[in-house]
């Protein structure tokens, strides 16, 4: 485990959340703006958050959830859901494995289970959301988010399509892992869930 993982694991300071926001927020709507561009001929402003006053991280998660929904039901509008669906959901996973793959080299996360879940639990309190793994045996689990504070501006397309991004962050940090959504909290669970498999080159220490 790097470092530098190990210290935001312990505390994550604001302005690294808030540095950490601003590129995932900017990568998203990115990803989501070319795809309305092509099909939808429509543009929608996204404000440069690093223009704009400082707010608070809470507001700031509000705007990015706000923005990425208003951008998905556009897309939906145009496409119908499973278009939407199926061309959001392949732009966002290749954005979350960018940024998984830029996290493993910045924060220096290793083959290990550990130093996965680690990263994980640091990028997820970036954006308010708190998980934990039941473990079914050892290399499968399931991820368990009981906080989420995206969940509030989200519809269930949206999330459905977002939850893209965070698949794909799993398979940047170790190419060896695979994750899948199976349930929201916007379609009225308690919780989301979803499947996690480390294959057998993952060190499971």
């Amino acid at each position: 485990m790097g470092i530098r993982l190990l210290i935001l694991d312990l505390w994550t300071p604001n302005f690294v959340i808030r540095k950490e926001l601003d590129d995932i927020f900017g990568k998203t709507t990115a990803a989501l703006q070319a795809l309305i561009s092509e099909y939808a001929k429509e543009k929608i402003e996204v404000k440069d958050q690093k223009q704009q006053p400082p707010k608070a991280i809470k507001e700031l998660r509000a705007i990015m959830a706000q923005t990425q929904a208003t951008m998905v039901e556009t897309l939906e509008a145009t496409l119908g859901r499973e278009e939407a669906l199926r061309l959001g959901r392949k732009a966002l996973f290749s954005v979350g494995k960018n940024l998984g793959m830029q996290a493993r080299s910045r924060l220096g996360v290793g083959d290990s289970k550990s130093d996965l879940v680690t990263a994980a639990k640091v990028l997820y309190r970036v954006l308010g959301i708190r998980f934990h793994l039941d473990w079914i045996d050892n290399s499968n689990a399931v991820a368990i988010i009981d906080r989420c504070a995206l969940s509030e501006k989200y519809s269930e397309l949206t999330c459905e399509v977002l939850s893209a991004t965070d698949e794909g962050v799993m398979q940047g940090l170790q190419p060896n892992v695979s994750m899948r959504f199976k349930q929201y909290m916007t379609s009225g669970c308690k919780n989301c869930k979803a499947s996690i498999r480390f294959n057998q080159k993952v060190n499971m220490q």
